[in-house]
């Protein structure tokens, strides 16, 4: 059988996966049988992709928590501003 482009071009990327591996399901799988096999081969990469995560510590979580508190606090009183400022020109000109 004819391998296709992709599979081709995966093959030359390092840690990537072709359908040709031998961990992938084969298709046509029967009913249950097939769904449980796929289900336990995305178990098992979930575990190995879990693994690869690098978690931040508790400081590195804080100081990102203020940043995104103070980012949000800043749009926030932007858009109030720009909503204030467009209300009133709203209201001035229907009021005319």
């Amino acid at each position: 059988m004819a391998r296709s482009l992709k599979d081709r071009l995966l093959d030359r990327l390092p840690g990537t996966r072709t359908s040709m591996d031998e961990g992938r399901p084969k298709a046509g799988g029967a009913g249950a049988a097939g769904f449980a096999n796929k289900v336990s081969v995305f178990y098992q990469e979930f575990k190995t992709e879990m693994k690869k995560v690098t978690w931040p510590g508790r400081k590195e979580t804080a100081s990102s928590t203020v940043v995104v508190i103070i980012t949000v606090m800043i749009i926030v009183m932007f858009l109030g501003l720009v909503d204030y400022g467009l209300g009133r020109i709203v209201y001035s000109v229907l009021n005319f």
